[in-house]
């Protein structure tokens, strides 16, 4: 049995009817979710509403789109004209069910919709490609906004429900604290990971003898040896600095001077601190820590002490990147200007958010996914592709016989959809460079190149350090 996402209907199934001028913004306030002593501003964790999820409101069919806008697709002026798996306006046939959001709901034998079993999100809401069937799947996280530590990994629960989500990459795991970052929260603020108090390879020299940054970045070790006199923070020894050399140490940016004593500057954390520049000094705060920018069509994130944005996915254009919702949305058609044939209309890819209304057809004739409407019925047992579907010509209508993957993955020589390469979002390390599934599934793109000191993790699938 071939099953669809709810969350996802307008990518993998046709959109029918054309969208209507205009479209409906709902800006739906924060609500405030209970975890014990702690109260989370969901505004900073998630979107208002699940992109590609369908409703029917007030007799409306309605799609979600960039996560927090309903976009009218039909008036049917009835619910029970509503057909959310096809997004037409038509009687529902008997015993066949849908989507509504999360509400599963099944068709009477009056041809009005009743509601069934109501699921925990809309993307856990599935229901079968005949309509006939459907379930609810079980959550893969307890709450939305809900957060926990897998490793150094800092994760959370997504509006989806569908299972925990990588915030940050923490430095080490002792730096990935959950209570620290439901305080975060709490404020209005980012869930972030705890920024670390020193890096490897530094020396704190308080004690009058140098102690190494330890290996989960937490403190200071142990001392390396005991010094009597001088304490070099840059070589970690009992030696003299060399007027003029820089260190940091920490958070604090040190200075050898003429006489040989270390001074120094206190920055806003050991990730501010940069003795690498020319002449080494503190950066300075530049954004809010754990925000999410696009940055053209670049997804960026402010690192964990607001020093720095840095970069989290390239999207595949501008309209497609999501930072409300934290990630690069899935494409709702393959290109820009790409075509299709839904029903007698023929539709066009606009920026691949949405597909819209080109020509309506005549009922007399044929609409051809590549050349538009056409005088003509279909030719008998012929096969072609229409977006993600393969149809052949029965009867002088094209019926679908098979949903592909993806566009590219539809093979009507073969008359058959060929198997993806890859998953979507799926990464992999090429030796330095870190690779993602390409939006065809037929391939990959490189989506980072690890840079000096850094290499691709096989296990986590990001550049980190060596």
């Amino acid at each position: 049995m071939k099953w669809k996402r709810a969350a996802s209907q307008h990518s993998r199934r046709s959109i029918g009817k054309a969208l209507r001028v205009g479209s409906m913004l709902l800006f739906v306030t924060a609500c405030q979710v209970a975890f014990g002593d702690f109260e989370f501003d969901l505004s900073k964790l998630a979107v208002s509403c699940q992109s590609g999820a369908t409703r029917c409101k007030d007799g409306k069919i309605q799609t979600c789109v960039h996560g927090n806008e309903w976009q009218l697709v039909d008036d049917c002026g009835s619910p029970d004209l509503c057909n959310l798996n096809e997004l037409t306006c038509e009687p529902c046939q008997p015993g066949t069910q849908q989507c509504n959001e999360a509400q599963l709901q099944l068709c009477g034998p009056d041809s009005k919709w009743n509601a069934a079993t109501p699921c925990a999100s809309a993307a856990l809401c599935r229901v079968a490609d005949d309509a006939l069937t459907a379930e609810c799947l079980p959550s893969g996280c307890p709450a939305e906004g809900a957060l926990q530590c897998a490793g150094d990994h800092l994760q959370r629960c997504p509006q989806s429900l569908v299972g925990w989500e990588d915030i940050e990459l923490c430095a080490s795991a002792a730096l990935c604290n959950v209570e620290a970052a439901q305080l975060q929260v709490a404020a209005h603020g980012f869930p972030t990971c705890v920024v670390p108090t020193c890096s490897p390879g530094q020396f704190n020299c308080a004690s009058g003898s140098p102690q190494p940054c330890n290996a989960d970045r937490t403190g200071w070790g142990e001392a390396l040896s005991t010094c009597n006199g001088a304490c070099n923070v840059a070589k970690g020894d009992c030696s003299s600095c060399t007027p003029g050399a820089y260190a940091c140490s920490g958070a604090e940016l040190s200075r050898c001077g003429a006489d040989q004593t270390w001074s120094s500057t206190r920055c806003s954390s050991v990730l501010s601190c940069n003795s690498a520049v020319e002449p080494p000094a503190c950066d300075p705060s530049l954004c809010k820590p754990g925000e999410f920018r696009c940055n053209l069509s670049a997804l960026e994130r402010c690192r964990s002490d607001g020093g720095k944005w840095e970069f989290v996915e390239q999207c595949v254009n501008g309209p497609l990147c999501n930072p409300k919702a934290t990630r690069c949305e899935v494409p709702a058609c393959p290109v820009a200007g790409a075509t299709r044939c839904k029903g007698d209309e023929f539709q066009v890819c606009r920026d691949q958010t949405r597909w819209q209304q080109k020509t309506p057809c005549s009922p007399t004739g044929s609409c051809d996914p590549i050349n538009g409407c056409l005088p003509v019925p279909c030719s008998e047992g012929a096969y072609r592709c229409n977006d993600v579907a393969l149809e052949q010509c029965i009867e002088s209508t094209w019926t679908r016989t098979n949903t592909c993957a993806t566009t590219a993955l539809c093979d009507a020589t073969r008359h058959t959809c060929t198997p993806p390469t890859c998953a979507p979002g799926e990464r992999q390390c090429v030796g330095a460079i870190l690779q993602r599934c390409n939006a065809a599934q037929n391939g990959w793109m490189e989506l980072d190149t690890c840079r000096t000191k850094t290499v691709c993790s096989r296990e986590t699938k990001r550049c980190e350090p060596g």
